[in-house]
């Protein structure tokens, strides 16, 4: 059969008691006859979502206008059977999921003009086409509605209501394409700024340093005081050693958190009559007889009322020398412990650059550490799932990390009960485990954004009532919104244009990017190193576009410096326009990668690679780039110098002549080599004097 007879043969009607999800894997805990069936307005995806990190996919049919809706049915049965067209390719879950809110777009709209798919033109199509590109709305957003509406002319054999034409053969729709190409290789995710990258990852490492084990003490208390048994078999004989108790260290009653708001306001102090039942072993039990209130009345008199419910744990950990609580509520121990859990994410995607999926589905022992002769560790391991690139089940991954990503590992593993595997998983007296706790079953991404967004409330809270200098700036009074895939983009961004330098005062970037280099080259397509290296292309770039820019500058010298001129003025001709270098930063990435200057500034020299003259590489063979580690910079005729690169070699000149003042306390081939490299940087700065501009 033909494309054509294909398209228009007509198709059986599908049962109501199919089930959607019968061609797909699901999880272990699912059965097969307890999912979705063709005839339910509500079909749950959730069981064909296999990752731990699975969130509550659905597709609601109620939302879609009832004269498509069995067009909608239709289509994403076929989506989900994976009864494919030619030329299509199966999709995901969640990508099934996304395509449903866009397909429904376009249903809502075309219901609207009081059409049915079959009714539409070419010019319908057309001012679909304008309305979501009129809406402010993302290129990746817009491409996903083009894609929508194209899914329903690629899948309309199997619709009762199909396209008569192809949207992508409209010129409008081709046109929009030319005037906005889609770079799948181009990274589009904003970086997190270093004001507020810095003190978010310096409160995170303090939590997981020094704060976590008063969190974790207050939680064992906690929890020590859920599961305590009766005192007495008489709530009014347990009240009362509970009240003897306080009477003999001297403590006020705690009080009720939600009375607290009442105090402040002189409207009264209220002691905590459910905590008080706590203590006394009858966490059911609120007191409520006139012989037990009449013992806690007597208590408040003697002891007042205090402003909290304290736990006894007396706080340990310090910031800045100074202990960071007096002490820790019972009703604070929850959102402590959501509070360390997402300082310890922050600490393992910053310095790891996993991404949010790698980290949720990491497991108790997921850390081994190489020692070397002396026992020493040198090096960390991480063991866990890759899935970019590696289909529903993921592929085993190692990456290296460093040690306050280990310490993060080794938080969580306490901060988890031995029974639960996963790292991420809800802790245990959280609603959300109680609402619908299932094995395997982690926080969300989503649920991890709003931990990040209350960790960033706490810290200017903190902060503010500590008269401290170090909270996050705000913006029109409120915090940035950060999301997952920002951590690792801007980990790359600081490896590439900070090599050396410091955040917090103690990463060394480039110490970083070695250790992960060498961890993902041996694992799945990550592409980490790929993020980085095109990073650093673009801030070389960038930097020679301002260097081609500035009219006041010296003259590039060197063997090749003249070279060096030429290539600016061409990638000149690409990135300035009035004076000044293009600021989109997407266009100059474009101009930058259409135009690639091969040229590589450096300390000491800029490079301007020309593979045939290149003393780094072994004759013969061709490469795109040169080897900065083998450079020979004062022969190679591949080499420039910026003013910069001249500033740099007279420091090193005058390195050397101090290093030589004292010659007589080197050993004789040392000073031999100090000398020979002295006379030849000192011949090559004179052979290439800088050039004023003219």
């Amino acid at each position: 059969m033909t494309r054509a007879s294909e398209a228009s043969a007509p198709r059986a009607a599908v049962p109501g008691d199919a089930l959607v999800l019968a061609a797909r894997p699901l999880r272990p805990e699912a059965r097969l006859e307890e999912t979705s069936r063709y005839g339910d307005d509500l079909w749950l995806l959730t069981p064909a979502w296999l990752r731990a990190d699975r969130k509550p996919h659905r597709l609601d049919f109620a939302l879609v206008p009832p004269a498509h809706r069995e067009t909608a049915k239709l289509l994403f049965y076929a989506l989900l059977i994976e009864d494919t067209p030619p030329g299509e390719e199966p999709i995901t879950i969640s990508s099934i999921r996304s395509y449903f809110t866009c397909v429904r777009h376009v249903l809502v709209w075309v219901q609207g003009r009081g059409l049915s798919l079959a009714q539409l033109t070419g010019e319908d199509l057309d001012a679909y086409h304008r309305e979501v590109t009129g809406l402010r709305m993302s290129l990746s957003g817009v491409y996903r509605q083009r894609r929508a509406v194209r899914l329903l002319w690629a899948y309309r054999s199997r619709l009762a209501d199909r396209l008569v034409q192809d949207p992508l053969r409209r010129p409008l729709w081709q046109a929009w394409a030319r005037a906005n190409p889609r770079r799948y290789d181009e990274n589009l995710t904003g970086r997190i700024p270093e004001h507020i990258m810095g003190p978010l990852l310096v409160w995170a490492l303090r939590w997981v340093d020094d704060l976590a084990d008063d969190v974790l003490a207050a939680r064992t208390e906690r929890d020590g005081i859920d599961a305590r048994p009766p005192l007495h078999p008489v709530p009014l004989v347990a009240l009362r050693s509970v009240l003897d108790d306080f009477r003999r260290r001297g403590q006020p009653l705690p009080t009720a958190p939600d009375r607290l708001a009442a105090a402040r306001h002189g409207t009264g102090v209220c002691p905590n009559f459910g905590y008080l039942a706590r203590l006394a072993g009858h966490p059911q039990y609120r007191f409520g007889k006139a012989s037990e209130r009449r013992l806690i009345e007597e208590a408040a008199r003697d002891l007042g009322v205090g402003s909290d419910s304290p736990l006894h744990h007396r706080v340990q950990g310090q910031i800045d020398g100074r202990r960071w609580l007096e002490q820790i509520s019972y009703y604070d121990v929850g959102q402590f412990e959501r509070l360390l859990q997402v300082s310890c994410w922050i600490v393992i995607a910053y310095l790891s650059g996993l991404r949010d999926s790698e980290i949720k589905h990491l497991r108790r022992g997921c850390v081994s550490a190489q020692r070397d002769t002396g026992g020493r560790i040198y090096r960390y391991r991480l063991h866990g799932l890759a899935f970019k690139g590696e289909g529903v089940h993921g592929a085993a991954a190692t990456w290296i990390v460093t040690a306050p990503v280990a310490r993060a590992v080794a938080v969580l593993e306490r901060c988890q009960p031995a029974d639960e595997p996963y790292l991420f998983a809800h802790p245990r007296k959280s609603a959300n485990h109680q609402r619908h706790h299932v094995a395997g079953h982690v926080r969300t991404s989503g649920t991890t954004i709003r931990d990040i967004t209350a960790f960033g409330k706490w810290i200017n809270t903190y902060c503010a009532a500590h008269t401290r200098p170090d909270a996050i700036p705000e913006t029109d009074g409120r915090l940035p919104h950060l999301t997952l895939r920002q951590f690792r983009r801007t980990l790359a961004w600081f490896i590439a244009r900070r090599p050396g330098g410091t955040i917090a005062g103690a990463l060394q970037y480039r110490h970083q990017c070695i250790q992960m280099f060498e961890g993902y080259a041996g694992t799945s397509d990550s592409g980490f190193r790929d993020e980085v290296e095109a990073e650093e292309a673009f801030a070389r770039g960038q930097f020679l576009a301002e260097l081609g820019a500035d009219d006041a500058r010296p003259t590039l010298t060197g063997p090749a410096g003249a070279e060096a001129e030429a290539r600016l003025a061409e990638l000149a001709r690409h990135t300035v326009f009035d004076g000044q270098v293009v600021t989109d930063e997407v266009r100059l990435r474009r101009i930058l990668a259409r135009h690639d200057t091969h040229m590589y500034p450096g300390t000491f020299v800029t490079c301007v690679y020309n593979p045939d003259r290149a003393l780094c590489r072994t004759p013969g063979t061709s490469a795109d780039k040169p080897v900065l580690a083998d450079c020979q910079p004062l022969a190679c005729r591949n080499t420039a110098l910026t003013p910069a690169n001249h500033q740099a070699l007279a420091g090193h000149l005058a390195q050397l002549e101090e290093a030589l003042s004292d010659g007589d306390r080197l050993a004789p081939y040392v000073r031999h080599r100090l000398q020979e490299q002295h006379r030849a940087t000192a011949a090559f700065l004179a052979r290439h004097e800088l050039e004023p501009a003219e």
